[in-house]
């Protein structure tokens, strides 16, 4: 079921994405079993996004393919390809390209720092256990037993900002637009 008020939404018939890492990583990942568990939590979040259940007729024949080739010259760089193939109007195939080259220790230690601070914030009111409202800055996002991870950035930036306003005793932001008009 198409969602109401869209004509026709963009969907994905395949992505394939192809990394290549050096130092330790590059190395782990070059084993088939340690590359396995990657590939499956790495599958999942997509899975999770373009949900075939829900949208069988964007996401029905998805196509997902992941590969990580140890590269030892890289270093500490990263690169990363994606070749998307989407469709959307008259079912018109398009194609993303993405060519994504980084540091690993750069791009991680902001997301490391905040981690910390918010850790050290959450000791300090009390909470214990898994974190979930962190899941903004995770992969992976942990949860207890028999609740939804949810991967949507939009959802996991709301509980993460509801959370802090939680903390600081303020009204949570339900973005229901409700109060910005008068009832009788």
């Amino acid at each position: 079921m198409i969602r109401k008020g869209l004509k026709k939404p963009i969907g994905c018939q395949a992505w394939m994405g192809t990394a290549r890492l050096g130092n330790r990583d590059g190395e782990v990942l070059d084993d088939p079993e340690s590359f396995k568990s990657k590939e499956v939590s790495k599958a999942g979040v997509l899975d999770t996004i373009c949900s075939k259940e829900t949208f069988p007729e964007l996401y029905g024949d998805l196509y997902h393919k992941i590969r990580i080739n140890y590269y030892p010259p890289r270093g500490d760089s990263k690169e990363g390809w994606d070749n998307i193939d989407i469709f959307g109007w008259l079912d018109y195939p398009m194609q993303i390209k993405i060519n994504f080259l980084c540091r690993d220790s750069i791009l991680a230690a902001p997301i490391v720092a905040d981690l910390a601070v918010f850790m050290d914030l959450a000791a300090r009111a009390g909470f214990k256990g898994i974190q979930e409202w962190l899941s903004f800055f995770d992969k992976s996002p942990q949860t207890a037993d028999g609740v939804y991870a949810e991967h949507d950035l939009h959802i996991q930036k709301i509980k993460f900002k509801n959370t802090l306003r939680h903390m600081a005793g303020e009204e949570l932001i339900t973005h229901l637009g409700l109060e910005y008009y008068e009832t009788e």
